[in-house]
C-alpha cells in the first residue's frame, strides 16, 4: 500500500539523508587547510580582510588600519581605515580572488590567512607597495622593502601619523 511505501521513503530518508545532510553541512564549514587554495568572489571587511564563499580570510603578512581607525594628516584626523578597505575593493573590482592559504603560528582553525590575487595582481604586496598596510610576517621574499619605499614615498597612511594597526586594537581591548 502507499502507506508502506510512505514509511519505508521516509525510513530511508531518515536512515541516508540525515547522515549525507550533516556531511555536507560539516563539509561547507570545514577549516580550509594551510596549502589550498580559495577561489572565489570577494567581500571586503577592511584593509587586509576578505570573505571568499563565507570563509573569512586576512592577507598574510601585512597588518592594515582597521576599518574604524582613525590617522592624521596635516594634525588632523582622517579615516585611514575606510580609505584602506576602499584602495583594496577598487584593487579587486570585479575580478575572482584566489588565495593560497598560509599557516599561522599558534592559531586555531577558524583563524585564516592567505596569499591572495586579483587576475595577476597580488594584493598583500599592492597593499603595502601602495602605503595601506604594513609589513609584519614576511613570506618569501617579504613585503620590508616594499613597505620602506611606500614610506619614504609617503604614500597612503604613510602620508600622515598613526598608530599601527596591532597598537590600535590593543588600545581599543582595555
Amino acid at each position: 500500500s502507499w502507506r508502506t511505501e510512505m514509511e519505508f521513503a521516509r525510513g530511508n530518508l531518515i536512515a541516508w539523508g540525515l547522515p549525507l545532510a550533516a556531511a555536507a553541512v560539516v563539509a561547507a564549514f570545514a577549516p580550509a587547510l594551510a596549502g589550498e587554495t580559495i577561489r572565489g568572489r570577494s567581500r571586503v571587511v577592511d584593509g587586509d580582510t576578505i570573505i571568499i564563499r563565507k570563509i573569512r580570510i586576512g592577507l598574510f603578512g601585512i597588518d592594515a588600519p582597521e576599518y574604524r581607525q582613525k590617522c592624521s594628516l596635516d594634525g588632523r584626523p582622517w579615516s585611514c581605515g575606510i580609505s584602506a578597505k576602499a584602495v583594496l575593493k577598487s584593487a579587486i573590482g570585479t575580478k575572482l580572488v584566489s588565495c593560497k592559504l598560509m599557516p599561522i603560528a599558534g592559531a586555531g582553525p577558524a583563524r585564516r590567512a592567505g596569499v591572495c590575487r586579483a587576475g595577476r595582481l597580488e594584493l598583500n604586496q599592492w597593499m603595502v607597495v601602495k602605503g595601506w598596510a604594513m609589513a609584519v610576517e614576511a613570506p618569501v621574499g617579504g613585503y620590508v622593502l616594499a613597505e620602506n619605499t611606500a614610506r619614504e614615498k609617503r604614500r597612503g597612511i604613510w602620508a600622515g601619523t598613526f598608530l599601527k594597526p596591532s597598537a590600535w586594537r590593543q588600545q581599543r581591548q582595555k
